[in-house]
């Protein structure tokens, strides 16, 4: 526990105090031209969307499938509609609605609420799948484009140099005793005039 109490000890309450009154000031001057009933909904919007931002330090840190899957699953919880209690018909969170049917020991309301969440995770899920299947097939044609382009580069870069034996056995290079073989097995034409004399 020492560490704790380190920890505890060196933390700099001054700055902490200084940016949450800032903060606080921030905030006020944000909301002064907004109604007072329109404010929860613009501050349960503003934390959500700050929720998510902070998430997406904790996504870099997870395998690729699962820090998307648990940026959306955070997304749904957060952000799907659902109906107030009571017959209002207020729009409020669908999250606020299920743990209001746990606590009320209401299971149809809850999963009532459940609902909308899953919903919306479901139709991210299918999306998500979409979009990385539009990105592989980007990828994967502009890899190919590259590698006809490095292709390309090194045929104009052996024509230009006149290396015609690499260009003609295409990516694997000629040896040394290959060609001392195919020279050897060429005749040597004989001069047919020292023949006659």
């Amino acid at each position: 526990m020492e560490w704790l109490r380190n920890i505890v000890i060196n933390l700099p309450l001054d700055d902490i105090s200084d940016a949450a009154s800032r903060l606080t000031i921030w905030w006020s001057h944000f909301v002064a031209n907004v109604p007072p009933d329109m404010l929860p909904m613009y501050a349960y919007v503003g934390f959500s969307v700050m929720v998510l931002l902070l998430w997406l330090l904790v996504v870099r840190v997870l395998p690729s499938p699962f820090g998307g899957m648990s940026w959306l699953a955070v997304f749904a919880i957060l952000l799907a509609p659902g109906s107030a209690a009571g017959e209002t018909g207020d729009i409020a969170p669908a999250s606020i609605g299920v743990i209001y049917g746990i606590l009320m020991k209401e299971p149809g309301a809850a999963m009532r609420s459940l609902l909308p969440i899953l919903v919306v995770f479901a139709v991210g899920l299918v999306l998500g799948f979409i979009w990385q299947m539009i990105k592989n097939a980007v990828e994967s044609s502009a890899e190919q484009a590259r590698q006809q382009a490095i292709a390309d580069e090194k045929a104009n870069m052996q024509l230009a140099s006149a290396n015609y034996v690499d260009l003609v056995q295409g990516d694997t290079e000629a040896s040394q005793a290959e060609l001392v073989k195919t020279q050897k097995s060429v005749p040597i034409a004989k001069d047919s005039n020292k023949d006659k004399r």
